[in-house]
């Protein structure tokens, strides 16, 4: 059967705008094939028809044939430069293609010759959006709404632009501004759901994802955000049935995979959470952020040698830096030795944080006179924390929605000496920006392993994280300091209270850290120590996150399978202010510290509460965080270095009940004398390296005359 008898000709129009006007009307119908025979067949008599191949162009474009449809609009916009709706409809095709730059340049064509196209205003917004130019997006989409004020996608898109910049109840507003116009828009009560869980409004949030979900059931993005705010809130398991949803809807979904696998991890399933790292990552195998959170999970992996975390780190580097030239720019810092140096901090940690608890006194003590503050932050959630460091600090750069190599620029310009990378792969901190050697000297500090970076020149740590024989592997240089960690003082604690064995005739071991690092080495070591102990017993807490059910019944299945009967494991559940939080150690006569991720901030608020803590010291800096703060305490007896030794020491404590009294009424004191809370020494010891790492960079960088 010949194609005539499958598609009989319809009577032919006698003129070639009658053609046009049926091919528009088919076009318009959604029948792309028939509006495009028309199409050619005006072309065939008239090749140069400017509005006919931009038609055509729009045809191709939208059945998916994006490279056919910029040769036809190109070819249409130069027989008619100023055909401006034609050149709006390439940008929409380069943008596709993924070609920002010839998409924003078409936009902004389309625009001069006719200022009042609504759409080329918003379309030129999502274009700046994408190429990281907020502020301009952002006055794209004003444009627009000044043309229109009821324009409902422009107010939503608008509101993604201020998220991005961190101007959040901006957001908030215009994603009300859109959803009052057009109540069914699915995409702003998801926006809107984000930007309220950014803000810490989770119930908000949540009723904005169901919103979304009434609207649409199957939308996968909105199960994954609701997902997110549950996490937030510590209801676990209802966030793993959410991302498992987003999973069914849309099974290649690496940011669904890759957060499933951060839930895994917060309910201590390490297998599990590696493996969806891992099925993110075959997916995807360019997600940086997967591939981040594996190495963070691995850290929590008990029986990983230094080598195999070395390794892992030094792929990931590897991989990453290719394609970064490390020298752009010629830095063209002065080299002399003396000067005052500018010193600046890169950190998403700058908040209510333990790095930022841990940074915090530094910066509070920094010699004004001898160097210059910057805070690189990418904080899109500011506390009274983060107030605290802008109050301190001479310059606070916001860096929340710009690219490494943006931001390193940004480093470059402001001639900073100086560089410290806080927190390496924790978190939302980028330690890639060093690849593109941003300053002269660049410093990891308070990463939990190597950066793998040739490029990060020093690693700040101690003489007990990192002793003269370390095993740990790392590309950096090591630079001891007298001590690694600083806290400020525990203002809001509560008084120490007396020793609770005393009252309840047992010993109670504790541990509030994180459940990730109760692995089933930890649990099995903490069963011996119970069964050394007669009658003692263990309480567990998490902000609220032991009142999940799957984390109850993994926790007593695993002391059970140990041989510790479940009633001698207590587990609290209470989303507690700080103060409250720090009662709860008035239960606890002996911490015990999980390994190979050691309880740092835990540690000190422990001692801090007259609690000494059992820690085994491992062989990497993340193993021996613990015993660095015991041994400045006085405590250095209560690190060791075997799991016999653990048990065995945890029981002579147990048995020592006048050794832990005394403890109760000493350490808060002891701590607060130690160099734990010294900040002006600490920030002086810091502050000399600093100025020995940049004399040794001046040494070798001094110009030969």
């Amino acid at each position: 059967m010949s194609s005539d008898e499958n598609h009989p000709p319809a009577q032919q129009p006698s003129t070639l705008q009658q053609s046009l006007d049926q091919a528009v009307q088919h076009h318009k119908a959604g029948d792309l094939r028939k509006a495009e025979d028309l199409y050619k067949q005006i072309l065939d008599a008239d090749p140069n028809h400017a509005v006919v191949l931009h038609l055509l162009g729009v045809t191709n474009f939208q059945s998916g044939q994006g490279d056919i449809a910029v040769e036809l609009i190109s070819k249409s916009v130069a027989i008619k430069p100023d055909y401006a709706e034609a050149h709006n409809s390439l940008g929409n095709t380069f943008r596709a293609l993924k070609k920002l730059e010839e998409a924003a340049a078409s936009f902004q064509k389309a625009l001069t010759l006719n200022p009042d196209i609504l759409e080329a205003h918003n379309n030129l917004g999502n274009t700046l959006k994408d190429l990281g130019r907020l502020d301009e997006a952002a006055a794209s989409y004003h444009q627009a709404l000044a043309i229109e004020p009821d324009f409902a996608e422009a107010h939503n898109n608008l509101g993604n632009a201020l998220k991005d910049l961190g101007r959040l109840d901006e957001a908030v507003a215009s994603y009300h501004k859109a959803l009052d116009i057009k109540p069914d828009i699915v995409e702003a009560h998801n926006n809107l759901g984000n930007v309220l869980k950014d803000l810490g409004r989770l119930d908000e949030s949540i009723a904005s994802y169901h919103q979304a979900l009434a609207i649409k059931p199957d939308y996968a993005e909105a199960h994954f955000n609701h997902a997110n705010a549950l996490q937030r809130q510590g209801k676990l398991d209802e966030a793993v049935a959410s991302h498992r949803k987003a999973i069914a809807i849309r099974p290649e979904y690496v940011e669904a995979h890759n957060n499933l696998g951060l839930v895994f991890q917060d309910l201590g399933q390490l297998d599990e959470a590696i493996a969806s790292y891992r099925k993110a990552l075959a997916i995807n195998p360019n997600s940086a952020e997967a591939e981040r959170n594996l190495l963070f999970a691995l850290l929590y992996v008990p029986g990983l040698t230094p080598e195999d975390i070395f390794a892992e780190h030094s792929r990931f580097a590897e991989k990453h830096v290719q394609g970064i030239s490390g020298s752009m720019e010629e830095l063209t810092n002065d080299a002399s030795p003396d000067r005052k140096l500018r010193v600046g901090y890169l950190s998403s940690d700058f908040r209510n944080h333990p790095v930022g608890a841990n940074v915090l006194p530094l910066i509070s003590s920094f010699d004004a006179a001898k160097f210059e503050v910057f805070c690189y932050a990418d904080v899109p959630r500011p506390d009274a924390m983060t107030e605290q460091f802008q109050s301190l600090v001479d310059h606070w750069i916001s860096i929340t929605g710009k690219s490494d190599s943006d931001i390193a620029g940004m480093v470059r310009a402001d001639g900073i000496d100086i560089l410290v990378c806080l927190a390496g792969h924790f978190d939302r901190n980028r330690p890639l920006i060093c690849a593109h050697r941003a300053a002269p000297v660049q410093v990891s500090y308070h990463d939990g392993a190597t950066s793998g970076l040739e490029e990060m020149d020093y690693w700040l740590t101690d003489g007990f994280l990192h002793p003269p024989d370390t095993k740990e592997v790392f590309t950096e240089e090591l630079q001891r300091l007298p001590v690694f960690y600083q806290y400020p003082p525990l203002d809001d604690a509560p008084p120490v209270g007396p020793l609770p064995a005393e009252k309840a005739g047992m010993v109670t071991f504790g541990s509030f850290n994180n459940p990730a690092k109760v692995n089933d080495e930890v649990i099995g070591l903490w069963a011996e120590v119970l069964k050394s102990v007669p009658g003692s017993r263990l309480l567990l807490k998490y902000k609220n996150w032991y009142a999940e059910e799957s984390l109850q019944e993994s926790l007593i299945k695993r002391f059970t399978a140990s041989g510790v009967d479940h009633d001698r494991v207590l587990l609290e559940a209470s989303p507690d202010t700080l103060s409250e939080h720090l009662g709860r150690y008035g239960a606890i006569d002996i911490g015990l510290d999980p390994f190979p991720f050691n309880g740092a901030t835990t540690t000190f608020q422990a001692l801090s509460m007259g609690v000494p803590v059992v820690s085994l010291a491992g062989k990497t800096f993340i193993s021996r965080a613990a015993g660095s703060i015991l041994h400045q305490t006085g405590l250095e007896d209560l690190a060791v270095d075997t799991p016999e030794a653990y048990v065995a020491c945890a029981g002579e404590l147990a048995g020592d009940i006048e050794r832990l009294k005394k403890l109760r009424t000493e350490l808060r004191g002891r701590v607060a004398a130690s160099p734990l809370c010294d900040a002006p020494a600490y920030a002086f010891s810091i502050e000399t390296a600093f100025r020995d790492m940049w004399r040794n960079w001046c040494r070798r960088h001094k110009k030969t005359p």
